[in-house]
């Protein structure tokens, strides 16, 4: 159940909804420029890493398979971002003005707060991607950053209560899209939402495969231009929402 549906507006719902697709879009193009670069490993798709380990304990090693340190490197920042972010969305309550049993609130301050510190880890992902030449070391901080910024942005996301979504993964969001689509049980708001977020991961991790190959040392560039692009957005649209409210 979409919570925030019982008391916003559908525009701001909307708006909300195209800001979920820009975060997967972003996310599939660091999954692409991370899982090319550093040698198949993901910093978002944590269940591709829970099953790489698995392939370790078998044996299989690079090429084959990615490198386990790797893997474990990008398996804990996700675990200590996603604990970052759920101690900055218990620090932010919202706007004390309001009370909670009155109005869910579609994008909290608290969601843009964890998204931004996110933002900081990829800035300074870009930094170092285009200020380095890639080496074992570099990788793995690469790796370290993209992961704990992206384990944020699942709990920030998580914590909006939108149904089947996450904009890291899209298990969850596909599994939801076709049980509907079964059952006939999706209004159009949803569907297009659904859809969108697993259109965007796949469509990211194109223009990210694209940028690798023929814009190189930009490829971190788009994801933080899109993420902050949101931020912004979502902090408008929060504004506009305590307006309407008063």
């Amino acid at each position: 159940m979409d919570l925030a549906a019982a008391t916003a507006s559908p525009g701001l719902l909307a708006v909300r909804d195209r800001l979920l697709v820009c975060l997967a879009f972003a996310s599939g193009i660091y999954e692409a420029v991370c899982f090319i670069s550093f040698g198949k490993v993901f910093t978002a798709f944590q269940t591709g890493n829970i099953v790489f380990l698995g392939l370790g304990i078998a044996g299989v090693r690079p090429p084959d398979g990615p490198d386990q340190v790797r893997v474990l490197i990008s398996l804990a920042a996700f675990a200590i971002g996603a604990m970052v972010a759920v101690r900055i969305l218990k620090a932010f309550d919202g706007d004390e003005e309001l009370e909670d049993d009155e109005v869910f609130q579609v994008w909290p301050r608290r969601v843009s707060a964890a998204l931004g510190v996110a933002l900081v880890a990829q800035v300074a992902f870009l930094a170092l991607w285009v200020a380095f030449p890639l080496s074992s070391d570099v990788e793995n901080i690469l790796v370290a950053l993209s992961a704990f910024a992206l384990g944020m942005q699942m709990n920030a996301i998580r914590s909006l209560h939108v149904p089947g979504i996450s904009t890291t993964a899209a298990t969850a969001t596909f599994i939801t899209l076709a049980t509907g689509a079964a059952t006939w049980s999706h209004k159009a708001p949803a569907a297009r939402r659904l859809t969108g977020v697993v259109v965007a991961l796949i469509l990211g991790a194109f223009v990210g495969t694209w940028l690798l190959k023929h814009a190189h040392p930009y490829a971190a560039v788009l994801p933080v231009i899109v993420i902050g692009i949101v931020i912004v957005i979502a902090a408008v649209s929060l504004k506009e929402d305590h307006a309407q409210r008063r």
